[in-house]
């Protein structure tokens, strides 16, 4: 099988969206190591040290599993798979409801236009070619 190159053709917006997609899964595989290793004062907090300790643990190991997963669909993404297509559509809808919830009106607008774009005929030709 081996690495195959980039496709040709590749729309600027899933290029910018794969781009975006690597650097946020780069940054969650750099920062989930450090999660599991900060302490703040937990006096501060009201929360038991071994409490703390174990919840900046289990969130270190999220944003690690977060950073694969996004290291993956980065890589889809960019070389035209209909899964990655779907799987930025479902996670731009989903990103649409949770700021719909939270009021995070930019966001809203910014998942929304993922989501158009996403099912926009030359990109979806695009991902329907692998």
């Amino acid at each position: 099988m081996g690495l195959r190159l980039p496709i040709e053709g590749r729309p600027l917006g899933v290029t910018i969206l794969a781009v975006l997609e690597a650097i946020s899964g780069v940054y969650s595989l750099i920062v989930g190591p450090f999660e599991t290793a900060i302490i703040l004062p937990v006096a501060l907090l009201g929360v038991p040290p071994e409490t703390y300790v174990a919840i900046a643990r289990a969130l270190g190991i999220m944003l690690i599993i977060v950073g694969l997963a996004s290291l993956l669909l980065a890589w889809g993404l960019w070389m035209g798979k209909e899964w990655a297509r779907k799987a930025a559509m479902v996670i731009a809808i989903l990103g649409i409801i949770v700021a719909l919830i939270s009021a995070h009106f930019i966001e809203i607008v910014i998942e929304g236009v993922i989501v158009y774009y996403l099912t926009r005929p030359h990109v979806k030709k695009f991902f329907t070619k692998n």
